[in-house]
């Protein structure tokens, strides 16, 4: 049974090897670790009994935005709905904090994630150039938190 929960600096040492597992450019541990402090009750694990399947960071902007800055699934569980469950409770964190809306970068190149981000309600507003160094672009997505858009 997989549950969610908020990460603790015990939860680091797996978190950081999902996220090397899962970008090329990962970030630092010490960013990870920075961000249990930063990210106030919006840094949420996956657990299977005791291991760490996934990840997911967020904070909120000027009260009203709420912004996803890292998820990651272990690729041995991916497709088994756990970033989907990541996801919909950091959005009811978002909204229970004010945030109207959640949005994330996604490297326009990674298309599995962006149908994933679109499966779950989010929507491509516009690209940013660059985002992830010279020549590697992303997009922003966006979701209403509180109105669902139809197909």
């Amino acid at each position: 049974m997989v549950i969610i929960t908020d990460a603790t600096e015990a939860d680091l040492g797996q978190i950081f090897e999902i996220e090397t597992e899962s970008f090329d450019d990962p970030y630092p541990y010490s960013l990870l670790r920075a961000y249990l402090f930063l990210a106030n009750k919006l840094y949420l694990v996956a657990k299977e009994g005791e291991k760490i399947i996934g990840y997911i960071i967020g904070i909120i902007q000027y009260g009203y935005r709420g912004h996803i800055v890292s998820i990651a699934v272990e690729p041995a569980y991916r497709k088994k709905g756990i970033g989907t469950k990541l996801l919909s409770e950091i959005e009811e964190r978002f909204k229970l904090n004010g945030a109207k809306y959640s949005y994330l970068e996604v490297n326009i190149n990674n298309l599995p994630a962006i149908s994933f981000y679109r499966e779950n309600g989010y929507l491509i507003m516009y690209m940013r150039r660059n985002y992830y160094g010279r020549g590697k672009h992303a997009f922003v997505m966006i979701k209403n938190l509180y109105y669902k858009f139809l197909d």
